[in-house]
């Protein structure tokens, strides 16, 4: 490790991690629902959905006391990889957002409540919340990878490892 220890590195590291877990339980929770077991894959959803919701906050609370990166300083490569990785994770929130409001309706079906007196869970609410929970745990997943991406990137930056694509940009040289 060549570089100074960076703060705003470190968050980032914690970050990934936490994204890893989300994704994880994204995709317990979907084996879960293949397997019928609803009210499990409803906790491995809510538990991911709660990891989500706390790295929002301490997002909100790392702009405030570290503030946001240059990306004027990465590279290009870099910078594109953000990008993605930011529309990855915006995928993550609609979908994971869209499929927990139709999963409260389908709560109260005989699916997830295996009581014969309950409705049956309309096909097409199940088919939205499929689609819906779908796109989430697959931006969770591609964001999670590009996140390792951008992460590597800041390392490089950093002069904690050799990533030359990744690292700062280097200006044309002028003949």
């Amino acid at each position: 490790m060549d570089g100074p220890l960076d703060p705003k590195v470190l968050y980032w590291t914690g970050a990934l991690a936490n994204l890893l877990v989300i994704a994880a339980l994204a995709v317990q929770g979907v084996r879960l629902a293949r397997r019928g077991e609803y009210a499990r894959h409803a906790r491995a959803m809510r538990a991911a959905a709660t990891l989500v919701g706390a790295f929002l906050l301490s997002y909100a609370l790392k702009l405030l006391f570290l503030g946001r990166e240059d990306p004027a300083t990465w590279s290009r490569n870099a910078v594109t990889i953000l990008r993605v990785h930011e529309l990855c994770v915006l995928v993550m929130l609609i979908g994971g957002t869209v499929a927990l409001v139709l999963s409260r309706r389908l709560r109260r079906t005989a699916t997830f409540t295996r009581a014969a007196s309950d409705p049956a869970a309309p096909p097409a609410l199940s088919r939205r919340h499929r689609v819906a929970g779908r796109s989430a745990v697959i931006g969770a997943l591609l964001g999670a990878a590009t996140a390792a991406l951008v992460l590597t990137g800041m390392y490089a930056r950093a002069r904690w490892v050799d990533a030359p694509a990744l690292a700062q940009h280097e200006p044309a040289v002028r003949e």
